[in-house]
């Protein structure tokens, strides 16, 4: 196991597994019992502490008590950064450590950093292996040095301990032994708190990640949603600013900001203008170190000091629908990495789906808003229709009354005799009369079927039909048209309306003779479907052309168009059949052939009578 993967239980074990290592008097006869216990002393200072800033004065009160340097610096190196710090250091200049910091890469010397055993000199000043920094040690007037490296993750050095003494100083093997273990005490403790440090860093994200989720799926207003989220992106990367882009009519893009500065102006981006574009074209991330040098950088930003850029698409499937960008401000020193950008990337993922989401609701309802708002203007429509209808039908029937009642006088010659042509023309009167009555009727039966509801009675379907039978036999007969029955014996009965029920029939009946030629015949048949009834009228008839059958149930369609048309009637008996039977939970259909005849069913949910 290295110390990478090493937790912070294990590592404080092995510390105290070093503290009781030390406490044993050791082979060498150099050691001293002040040494062992100052390194004892040692492991005590170093475990508990949870962060650097703390950790320091404590190593340097260990290395004080065990190898009394009068001086010490210590330096960590960052091997993704490829660059070396001192975060502490006692009795040494800012201008030594500034040039050890800047030439401890380039310079030949950098190799001692990855040795893994301490190096040391009893003279700086004239030691030739230390002649590169002879100035210094003279400058700085110190004599003996000794580096002790700090081993780290996976076995590499991670840093180093510097001791300086101002006089020189022999090393003895059992020194050199006691600092190396001092300076591996100091590493796991390093690693110890830099896992602490870690553990809590993504306990933190994984909470503001819960967050962020929990907010996409809870804001259902996209203006508030953009906003926010963009928001809590920047502050889980750290980021000093940020912007979403979300794409508008696939040409323009409109901005959300968060912490942009007031004096610059965010108007909508037109395509390909800018960073924002290029992710959103390519629908892949850009991650930048040095955003002046990209191409695409826009003097605006530059002149606002943003070095570090992370850009990811909004990406929802196949589509991409903006980009979160997040950035540094005034040149600070934020750095993003591989994991800020993944986090940033698995965010643009959730976010885009969400958006795409929002909008399709949006979308959704305005068409549900469109839709009731033409529902309801429908309604005030068939409102005003009814009550017209309604209002006509009352206002024909009185006046056609008269108009009728005169006409037959005049054709009863009870008020003086006519002539023939005078009589014809009085037959007339009467015939067109009854026809506006019908269709007054007509009107009256399909706004009842419509708006009233309908009685519900027990109807007895076997004594319905015979009626109809009894009804029209004798103009079966007048027409020399055989009319017959085909009834179950046994029959469920319907819960219903017998007026409209008995108009529905009357008005097929009465078109199955008005389009049935004499010799022809014409079939009622009464089944029983479980618990629903089944009715047919089958005429052996002319038969409807196969393009005219899907509209006979419409208001006022007639077969035959035109003023020339064989067999009159208003257009609206089928409809009526239609409207009253739908209002029965019922159901319609018709089949025919041209010349051979047609067949309508109805069928009728029923019941058996105990």
């Amino acid at each position: 196991m290295d110390d990478q993967s090493k937790t912070k239980d294990e590592l404080i074990r092995e510390l105290k597994q070093l503290r009781a290592q030390s406490a044993s008097p050791p082979n060498g006869p150099e050691s001293t019992i002040e040494q062992l216990q100052s390194l004892t002393q040692a492991a005590e200072l170093m475990l508990g502490v949870h962060d650097l800033a703390s950790l320091w004065p404590n190593v340097k009160t260990a290395v004080q008590n065990t190898l009394q340097p009068d001086r010490l610096a210590i330096f960590l190196y960052d091997y993704e950064s490829d660059a070396l710090d001192c975060p502490y250091a006692s009795g040494l200049s800012q201008e030594y450590l500034h040039r050890l910091r800047q030439t401890f890469l380039a310079h030949p010397g950098t190799e001692q950093l990855y040795q893994l055993a301490p190096v040391w000199t009893e003279d700086a000043q004239t030691d030739p292996a230390f002649a590169y920094r002879r100035e210094d040690a003279v400058a700085e007037g110190f004599r003996t040095v000794t580096l002790f490296p700090l081993i780290g993750n996976q076995g590499r050095p991670g840093g180093a301990i510097v001791l300086y003494w101002n006089e020189k100083r022999p090393l003895t093997p059992s020194d050199l032994n006691n600092g190396y273990t001092l300076a591996h005490m100091v590493a796991l403790a390093i690693n110890t708190i830099n896992l602490f440090s870690q553990t809590n860093q993504n306990l933190l994200r994984e909470r503001q990640l819960n967050e962020i989720s929990r907010t996409l799926n809870a804001t259902s207003d996209l203006p508030t949603l953009l906003g926010t989220l963009v928001k809590m992106v920047a502050e889980l990367v750290h980021a000093d600013a940020g912007l979403l882009g979300l794409v508008i009519d696939r040409e323009m893009m409109t901005f959300y900001p968060y912490n942009v500065p007031n004096w610059m102006t965010l108007r909508p981006a037109p395509r390909p203008r800018g960073l924002a574009w290029e992710i959103v074209n390519s629908c892949k991330s850009i991650l930048l170190t040095n955003y002046p040098s990209h191409p695409e950088a826009m003097a605006k930003w530059i002149d606002a000091g943003v070095l570090a850029f992370l850009g990811v698409p909004l990406r929802a499937g196949d589509n991409c629908l903006g980009a979160i960008t997040v950035f540094n401000l005034n040149r600070s020193g934020l750095v993003f990495n591989e994991r800020d950008l993944e986090l940033v990337e698995s965010i643009g993922q959730q976010a885009g789906i969400a958006i795409q989401n929002l909008r399709q609701l949006a979308e959704t309802q305005q068409r549900a808003a469109a839709m009731s708002a033409a529902l309801n203007r429908q309604a005030e429509l068939d409102l005003m229709k009814n009550n017209f209808t309604q209002s006509v039908s009352h206002e024909l029937r009185s006046p056609l009354g008269i108009i009728y009642g005169h006409a037959e006088l005049l054709v009863s010659e009870s008020l003086g005799p006519l002539n023939e042509e005078q009589k014809q023309s009085g037959e007339i009167i009467m015939r067109r009369v009854i026809m506006l009555t019908n269709l007054v009727d007509d009107l009256t039966a399909l706004l009842a079927a419509e708006t009233q509801e309908l009685r519900r009675e027990e109807i007895d379907t076997i004594l319905l039909v015979y009626s109809l039978l009894a009804d029209y036999r004798m103009r079966a007969s007048e027409l020399g048209i055989q009319l017959e029955a085909e009834i179950d014996e046994n029959m469920p009965w319907i819960l219903g309306d017998s007026t409209h029920l008995r108009r529905v029939f009357d008005n097929l009946v009465s078109n199955a003779f008005k389009f049935t030629p004499s010799g022809g015949h014409i079939t009622l048949r009464l089944k029983a479907l479980g618990n629903d009834v089944q009715i047919e009228v089958e005429d052996s008839g002319e038969g409807i052309p196969e393009d005219k059958v899907g509209r006979i149930f419409e208001r006022f369609y007639q077969v035959e168009g035109g003023s020339t048309r064989r067999h009159k009637g208003t257009g609206l008996g089928l409809t009526l059949v239609k409207e009253i039977i739908e209002a029965h939970r019922g159901t319609v259909s018709v089949r025919s052939q041209l010349g051979a005849g047609t067949t309508f069913t109805i069928v009728i949910p029923g019941f058996w009578p105990e």
